[in-house]
């Protein structure tokens, strides 16, 4: 066959720390165990910081299984059975059933295990759920590491809050000299009742860098008030946690407090008070939230064109602010004069042209066949996820064979006795790699969808009218890829066609 022997390595490391096991030193293993078995190896997946057991994504052991699953190759090596996963049989159970069933290996150099060996998947499940029950315990010290460390008020770990710094004696945090003074002129105009969008701007066009080095928006700044460090209190990330131990942490921090006396408990300096804190907070609910618990106004996810409107002058996104869209860039003080555009005049235009196109496609119509293909992606993403890393493979293998013919016939480097055995042996292998995938690629199948009801105008409209904002967002993204709005001239009537030009999709983009 032509994928038995050409192999995939999956490297992941939670922590790359120095004396851990090393990225290199995973594949230098994995290639040698390759190099003796005579096996090719065609590409390295990586997860860094990525753990095998808490709930993530890792883009990398996904490209990997799909790789080995699709036969674009037929062995996953990894570099011990626990870098694969440590969420038990679970996880390696399906992974090793989808492996197995298109005929393909799975070995583990470390532990010496290879799937060709039938009792292998046996030692596989013992080591999986070990590896489970380590990644519980080593969770159950550190939390109780990090409870004996807050108890006592020292910092636990990770970045301070803008303004503050970790004093390395004592473990709790202090004034940071050189921005404290930024970090303070921030409380301030949040406790004057500035809007976080205007303090935001007026920290960028200060060239006042944020944390991470980039530019403020109002996210950023709501974050620093809210962070209970900032007002000098210890931090906790809420959770939830399952039945088999793991924890579901979500992006809300609060206050911890001592499980004993209920307390919370002081990390050391503040920018502001603890008093400062809670009035800054009824300040920002105050603002989403109306007095009989209604949320004012729409969130940006309810807005019919975020993520589709473009600012015509510097490509930036637009965002709501009021009743217009906006230039984020502008708002943000990032350069850009500026476009803005009625929210109920432009998406009325955007509706419209969406509306009329649509139900009068012709057959043979580009954008006909990239909505098809877009919808029939979101219907099944394993399979064409699939397709794609195979097309992409089948593209790869084109090239060398076409580089190859190149150095024979243009650069002359076959030469001499031997030179076209040589030639014809590698290029056979090429052509006999891409004829195989090209015969995978035909076996998966294709799944199929019916249009009929987005090429049908009464029906179009019936679900575009009955159908909530995210719904009928996502039925725009299926034939539309952005809109970019140019600036208009104040006093002028809003008109759709001479302010924008939309971008329509594009099967080759899907």
């Amino acid at each position: 066959m032509h994928h038995h022997t050409i192999a995939d390595l999956y490297l992941r490391l939670s922590l790359d720390r120095e004396g851990k096991t090393a990225i290199d030193r995973q594949e230098a293993d994995c290639r040698a165990w390759c190099e003796r078995n005579g096996i090719t190896v065609r590409k390295v997946h990586i997860d860094r910081g990525r753990s095998g057991y808490k709930t993530v994504a890792r883009k990398g052991f996904d490209a990997a299984l799909t790789a080995v699953t699709s036969g674009i190759v037929g062995v996953l090596v990894v570099w011990k059975l626990d870098r694969l996963s440590r969420k038990g049989i679970g996880e390696v159970g399906k992974a090793l059933d989808d492996i197995g069933r298109v005929g393909g290996r799975l070995v583990s150099v470390m532990d010496g295990l290879d799937t060709n060996n039938d009792s292998a998947r046996v030692t596989i499940a013992l080591l999986a759920e070990l590896a489970r029950n380590e990644s519980r315990n080593l969770g159950v010290r550190v939390s109780s590491a990090k409870r004996y460390l807050r108890q006592r008020g020292q910092w636990i770990g990770g970045q301070p809050p803008y303004g503050l710094k970790v004093d390395p004696s004592t473990k709790k945090l202090t004034h940071d000299p050189e921005t404290a003074t930024y970090a303070r002129l921030i409380a301030d105009e949040a406790l004057s009742g500035k809007a976080l969008v205007h303090v935001a701007r007026f920290l960028n066009e200060h060239g006042i860098e944020s944390p991470r080095g980039g530019v403020w928006n109002s996210s950023s700044v709501m974050q620093l008030l809210r962070a209970p460090a900032f007002a000098g209190l210890m931090p906790q990330t809420e959770y939830k946690e399952s039945a088999d131990g793991t924890r579901k942490y979500s992006s809300r921090v609060v206050p911890y407090r001592d499980p004993e006396t209920l307390d919370t408990v002081s990390i050391g300096e503040g920018i502001i008070t603890v008093g400062e804190r809670e009035l800054i907070t009824r300040q920002l609910e105050s603002r989403t939230f109306a007095d009989a618990g209604k949320r004012r106004g729409q969130k940006q996810g309810n807005n019919l064109l975020v993520g589709i409107a473009h600012c015509g002058l510097c490509g930036a996104r637009m965002s709501r602010a009021g009743t217009s869209y906006v230039c984020s860039n502008n708002r943000m003080g990032r350069g850009c004069v500026g476009v803005s555009a009625r929210v109920e005049a432009l998406d009325a235009w955007v509706a419209g042209a969406f509306l009329s196109r649509l139900p009068a496609l012709e057959p043979e119509d580009p954008l006909l066949a990239a909505i098809a293909d877009r919808w029939v992606k979101r219907e099944d993403p394993e399979v064409f996820a699939k397709r794609d890393a195979m097309e992409a493979e089948i593209s790869d293998e084109e090239t060398r064979l076409a580089d190859l013919e190149e150095a024979r016939y243009v650069r002359g480097e076959f030469s001499g006795p031997g030179a076209v055995d040589r030639y014809n042996r590698l290029a056979g292998r090429l052509q006999g790699r891409i004829d195989g995938l090209r015969g995978d690629l035909r076996k998966l199948p294709m799944p199929a969808v019916d249009i009929s009801p987005l090429l049908d105008g009464g029906l179009l409209r019936e679900a575009w009218s009955s159908g909530d904002v995210p719904g009928r967002r996502e039925r725009l993204k299926l034939a539309i890829d952005s809109v970019t709005v140019s600036k208009g001239r104040r006093g002028v009537r809003f008109v759709g066609h001479e302010r924008c030009v939309i971008r329509w999709a594009d099967a080759d983009r899907s």
